[in-house]
């Protein structure tokens, strides 16, 4: 009877690829074509890593990688778009386990903690939750690490990055962070986390906040 229910429910509320728009099972995101085809980066396995050599210039790191190129119009900016204005935050859990299974067997399961990049105040307020934090809890939770939110605390108010070049991205981001009850932190091996990396900025300043703690690594 509720496998007959489910079925009636599945056939007047269908599931839609969030890609492509066909029709696939129940708690989908992406029919198999669409996820196929998402230009995943493989950092984490690659001996030459851009972005780790990016932030490096900017702050001391162990390691870094992305899970996905972002292409214009391309699935991932449909998708990241929707985690961040749509709602859609059960996206961050999609995303966190995806990109758990690639970090099986890398360093990054060595951290301590995961740590997301917060929000300011004010914005998480207008938009209602912080678009890294189920993608942080499900990484955390896979990974059986801790996750720890609103310790590292974004108390400066900043414009959009989007439009800005990098120096203005540095200007913008300067002193943006700090660290609530930082004794939490010592000696560890931090994985800090943030959706969308562009020039670094954001991360290396985070960063280089956590390091002024003893004994931290990221």
């Amino acid at each position: 009877m509720i496998a007959l229910l489910q079925d009636l429910l599945n056939t007047i509320f269908p599931t839609y690829c969030m890609g492509c728009g066909c029709m696939v099972p129940p708690n989908t995101i992406l029919c198999l074509q669409c996820e196929h085809q998402l230009p995943k980066t493989n950092y984490h396995n690659s001996q030459r890593n851009p972005l780790f050599e990016m932030i490096q210039k900017l702050a001391p790191i162990q390691h870094a990688t992305s899970l996905f190129f972002f292409e214009r119009r391309g699935i991932v900016q449909a998708l990241v778009h929707q985690l961040k204005y749509m709602g859609k935050d059960h996206l961050g859990d999609f995303f966190g386990a995806m990109l758990v299974k690639e970090l099986i067997g890398s360093p990054f399961q060595n951290c301590d903690v995961v740590v997301p990049i917060p929000l300011h105040k004010k914005r998480q307020r207008k938009r209602g939750y912080n678009q890294v934090t189920a993608f942080g809890q499900q990484i955390a939770m896979q990974l059986r690490q801790e996750y720890i939110p609103n310790r590292l605390v974004r108390h400066k108010a900043t414009r959009t990055l989007v439009q800005l070049n990098s120096d203005q991205r540095i200007a913008q981001m300067k002193g943006a962070f700090s660290v609530v009850c930082p004794t939490l932190f010592v000696g560890k091996h931090i994985l800090l986390i943030d959706d969308v990396v562009t020039t670094g900025t954001t991360l290396s300043e985070a960063i280089n906040c956590l390091l002024q703690i003893e004994g931290v690594r990221v």
